[in-house]
């Protein structure tokens, strides 16, 4: 992040600090239980990338993750940093905060009763879903390229169909390697059901393609139909510049 970065003032009201000592044990055995539950699926289908991030982080089951350590070691690797917030932050703020490198995330984490799914963001989807991405340089470089084009963009339209790019890399993202299919998109990494979707062949898998993924519609109420399959990180940072190009900023 920029020593010149100013916090937007419309995501000042959602900075929050992380209140360590006040997780109750109850909230810590959930972060255990998503965590064990998860990498069950992921130790196998995650890609590699992931799961260096998940290592250098050092993230583990024992206890939930403390942002000042996170961000000690994300500034090494990628000039990442992360910013606890208090919930979902407006569009620009958003975006604004991505492009300067810094990822806002929350702190809480979802209830016993919402334990397969919440509509709300979470720590854990939060981090464990998307930060162990952010230390590995191409996905983080990508990650700041496309903030920093969707805070350009001011069409509606415009903003949806990017958003679709956003949807199928960063969300659901999936990546060949070796000859397989892996994950490293948060909404599936955070995701039972729609890891096993992909894994148990539940959705058709494309090949990745700018134009037609601009073009597919995205679907929030129900699990993934087709996803997107690129072959390196390299491709979809080399693709911003046809964005650039596409969306003239």
């Amino acid at each position: 992040m920029s020593e010149l970065f100013v916090i937007p003032e419309d995501a000042k009201p959602y900075i929050v600090q992380q209140k360590y000592e006040q997780y109750t044990t109850v909230e810590q055995d959930t972060w255990k239980y998503l965590y064990d539950r998860r990498m069950q699926q992921l130790r196998e289908h995650a890609c590699q990338e992931y799961l260096e991030g998940i290592s250098a982080l050092g993230l583990t089951d024992e206890k939930m993750p403390v942002v000042e350590r996170l961000n000690a070691v994300l500034q090494k690797r990628t000039r990442w940093m992360l910013l606890p917030v208090s919930g979902f932050l407006p569009g620009r703020a958003f975006f604004d905060l991505l492009a300067a490198r810094v990822f806002p995330t929350t702190t809480y984490i979802r209830k016993s009763d919402s334990l397969e799914y919440t509509p709300e963001p979470d720590i854990f989807h939060d981090v464990f879903g998307h930060v162990p991405m952010h230390a590995h340089l191409v996905f983080a470089d990508y990650l700041q390229a496309f903030a920093d084009i969707a805070r350009r963009v001011d069409n509606d339209a415009d903003q949806e169909r990017l958003g679709r790019l956003f949807w199928y890399t960063v969300e659901f993202g999936l990546i060949r390697q070796n000859g397989k299919l892996k994950l490293y998109g948060s909404g599936i990494i955070s995701s039972h059901k729609e890891a096993s979707n992909v894994i148990d062949g539940g959705c058709r898998i494309l090949d990745f393609d700018l134009d037609r993924v601009l073009h597919t519609a995205v679907k929030v109420d129900e699990l993934q139909p087709a996803l997107f399959a690129i072959d390196s990180f390299q491709q979809i940072y080399d693709a911003t510049r046809e964005v650039r190009r596409v969306f003239k900023v």
